[in-house]
């Protein structure tokens, strides 16, 4: 289906909602709307036809759009990519110039790490809690709504558990559970197999250097950093990261990947961030930074390059396992998936997942859920784990990365050559 015949995801209301004219308006721009008008002008130029199509090409249509969010039902469409365009526009129009300047907006590099966060960057964490909170009302939903997600062949409806009565929110369909068998667990009994601990797309694996810092498109980042407040950080000395990112559609529920002991387990509030890409053509995971052919309409995309994960609000759990040592899990929010807090304790429908702190886990249960939005999945291992990771990421003849692997909760990640003669 063509960009063109796919629907607006809401109608625009008549009027700015009172608390972003308050605290985005106000507060933020000091009515100095030129810079919104600024930064949607830079949107504009790339041709994007989301932004033409739904009508948002100035400062106030764009509030509007901002205002309608507040109080959306979601819905999809056939590709199952409704949702995601919804949220790439939004945060790719916040972050043109000059809105994303280092005094308004929180810049996306290892120096930001522990430091406060910047006025727009503050406030998209509360627009993000806001909208979260919305989706967790019955006004989220419609039996139209359900049917939406129904007919999205991604969102693979058939293999949800229907509560009940039905879906009585947005976020709890979002955050749906799987019949019983859809997700084998490879290897159960045998710690040397770590599993993916979420249907997600393989990104990379990347080794912590002696310095304790991950080089990342030629960044360093602080290990320690990622595992903020964690007594356990020091164990993942010369260890292994690795990332998968998870796309709006997949199942949104976290899994342990391997078998032990539950050392840790918090939350970390960070940003509320997507960094959102023009590109030409259909969406795809690779994306281009600056189109092949400049006179031709821009989609919006959301690369998901590894490193602003350290920045994001994110769960952590560690897990003591016999053979390999400490490993840390860290579910990590992306865009509107920051409005909601990682589930440790699910409702008594929901059934039971105790995570806390010596609790004994086995390798496939449930840890964690998200609600609305996408979402990442780093782990972390000791050096001495000796962890093989399966998932390759590879380029072809001209430089560029070719098509990453979607891999589902269960399958194998990696195994372990720990004391093998």
């Amino acid at each position: 289906m063509s960009w063109k015949s796919d629907p607006r995801p809401f109608p625009l209301p008549s009027t700015i909602d009172p608390w972003i004219e308050r605290t985005l308006i106000k507060d933020i721009l000091h009515d100095n709307i030129g810079l919104l008008d600024q930064a949607i002008g830079k949107a504009k130029s790339f041709g994007i036809p989301q932004m033409r199509d739904w009508g948002v090409e100035d400062s106030k249509s764009f509030l509007l759009f901002a205002s309608g969010m507040l109080t959306w039902t979601p819905s999809e469409i056939c590709s199952g990519k409704l949702i995601y365009w919804t949220l790439c526009l939004f945060y790719f129009i916040l972050d043109q110039e000059p809105l994303n300047d280092p005094g308004l907006s929180t810049p996306i590099n290892h120096s930001s790490t522990g430091k406060p966060l910047k006025p727009l960057s503050d406030w998209v964490v509360e627009y993000a809690k806001k909208v979260g909170a919305y989706m967790d009302t019955p006004s989220s939903i419609t039996q139209k709504s359900i049917q939406s997600f129904q007919n999205s062949p991604k969102y693979n409806f058939d293999e949800a558990i229907v509560p009940p009565g039905g879906f009585k929110t947005f976020n709890q369909l979002f955050a749906r559970t799987l019949k019983p068998g859809s997700r084998p667990i490879s290897a159960p009994g045998d710690d040397r197999v770590v599993v993916y601990p979420a249907d997600s797309t393989f990104d990379g694996a990347w080794d912590i250097d002696q310095k304790d810092l991950v080089t990342i498109k030629n960044l360093p980042w602080d290990i320690h950093s990622l595992l903020t407040s964690s007594k356990y950080a020091e164990k993942f000395h010369g260890g292994k990261w690795m990332h998968a990112f998870l796309n709006t559609f997949d199942y949104h529920r976290q899994h342990a990947p391997v078998s032990g002991i539950v050392r840790e387990a918090s939350v970390i509030q960070g940003l509320a961030y997507l960094n959102v890409l023009a590109d030409k053509g259909t969406l795809r995971q690779h994306r281009r930074i600056i189109p092949k052919n400049p006179d031709a309409s821009d989609d919006l995309d959301a690369p998901d390059n590894a490193g602003y994960q350290f920045l994001q609000t994110r769960g952590l759990v560690i897990i003591e396992n016999d053979l390999l040592g400490y490993v840390a899990v860290l579910p990590i929010g992306m865009a509107q998936v920051s409005s909601v807090k990682l589930v440790w304790k699910p409702s008594a429908a929901e059934g039971k997942y105790p995570i806390y702190p010596n609790a004994k886990i086995n390798k496939g249960d449930e840890i964690s859920h998200f609600e609305f939005g996408g979402s990442d999945i780093v782990l972390v291992f000791q050096a001495d784990a000796d962890l093989q990771i399966l998932g390759a990421q590879g380029v072809d003849s001209d430089g560029n990365e070719t098509s990453k692997q979607k891999y589902l909760v269960g399958m194998p990640l990696g195994f372990s050559t720990k004391q093998i003669n």
